[in-house]
């Protein structure tokens, strides 16, 4: 799902996260893609709150300083949103062409959106097949105006030019499509970013639910920063050295008060789904974000769910240069570039 925004051929794909910013770019070759640029720049805390960019200007440099770092030459980026902007409805309508169409979707969205047309952008996607009462499903995304117009603004400033603005749960399907096979079964793919958790439901590779949770690593950072009595910038060190040597036992807590609360999150709105939207139960879910790999985390998530869970892998059908890319540095930060690594995919024209 894509909103348009110009004309693009090469693109990098920038993830605008709460805590960080993600870039990746891609080289399409004759056997596949290769990757060519894949970085991160941590931003100071509270430049974005919620997904709410707060401080303009901090963003701004941070992407600069990403862009200049990895000598990009390429300036088309896709970026994407995510939390409380985005609404996104799938609803059922008689059988028309797209021209109809296009005319109808204004009058469902009045509907189902807490916004006046007129303040969002929108776009729509008609879903394969046809219901049990012979009408089409269609998936209806709107995100507010005034939120993507700043994330737009941010990026044209830090000299790039986007022509992509799509949304996190949909760029981190993209990615899925790439590195995992066809598959029959239900599959959540679950991004936990530092302050909103992407949930999109796939069957057969085609979204059918899609959640944004307002919860995610920065409840863990805050709960460190609570018990140990330090900085932001310590709790983070404290958090992401987790894997590394023996835990603290009040360490351990909380990481595991963390997970049993973000796990409970998620199993609300599993079971959500699973009771009222879809006749089959989630059989595979793909976790990843940063705080995925909190070391109990997929265990805690296995227990809650009953079923199985499995750390994101964006790279397994990415080509990349050991000279150029440190596989330890690439099957580190692998899990929480799924989102870049979907937006660096995105052609304008995609749906």
């Amino acid at each position: 799902m894509i909103f348009g925004l110009g004309k693009s051929k090469g693109i990098i794909g920038l993830d605008i996260g709460t805590s960080s910013i993600k870039l990746a770019e891609l080289k399409e070759t004759k056997r596949g893609y290769q990757l060519v640029s894949l970085g991160e720049s941590f931003l100071q805390p509270e430049s974005i709150v919620n997904k709410a960019i707060v401080d303009p200007e901090a963003v701004i440099d941070s992407i600069s300083s990403l862009i200049d770092e990895h000598k990009i030459k390429t300036s088309n980026a896709a970026i994407s949103i995510s939390g409380h902007s985005i609404n996104i409805k799938k609803v059922s309508l008689p059988l028309m062409e797209e021209k109809e169409l296009k005319d109808a979707i204004p009058w469902e969205l009045e509907q189902y959106i807490p916004h006046s047309i007129n303040d969002v952008n929108y776009d729509f996607q008609i879903l394969p097949g046809e219901n049990a009462e012979g009408n089409m499903d269609v998936l209806i995304v709107a995100a507010k105006k005034d939120v993507a117009d700043t994330y737009v603004y941010i990026v044209t400033e830090a000299g790039l030019n986007p022509v992509v603005l799509d949304v996190d749960a949909f760029a981190l399907e993209n990615m899925y499509e790439l590195n995992y096979e066809e598959t029959d079964e239900v599959v959540a793919l679950i991004n936990i970013g530092a302050s909103v958790t992407n949930i999109n439901i796939l069957k057969e590779g085609i979204s059918i639910f899609t959640r944004d949770i307002t919860t995610g690593g920065y409840q863990f950072t805050d709960a460190i920063k609570s018990e140990f009595n330090v900085d932001y910038d310590e709790a983070e060190r404290m958090k992401f050295s987790m894997g590394a040597g023996t835990i603290p036992p009040e360490l351990d807590r909380l990481a595991r008060d963390f997970t049993d609360s973000v796990s409970g999150e998620i199993k609300r709105t599993i079971d959500f789904f699973s009771k009222t939207i879809w006749k089959d139960a989630v059989q595979q879910i793909i976790i990843s974000g940063g705080s995925s790999k909190v070391p109990c985390f997929l265990e805690t998530l296995r227990e809650t769910l009953g079923t199985r869970v499995d750390l994101i892998d964006p790279f397994q059908n990415i080509a990349y240069s050991d000279s150029d890319f440190d596989p330890e540095y690439i099957e580190d930060v692998g899990p929480k570039m799924g989102v870049a690594i979907g937006l660096s995919l995105r052609r304008l024209g995609d749906r």
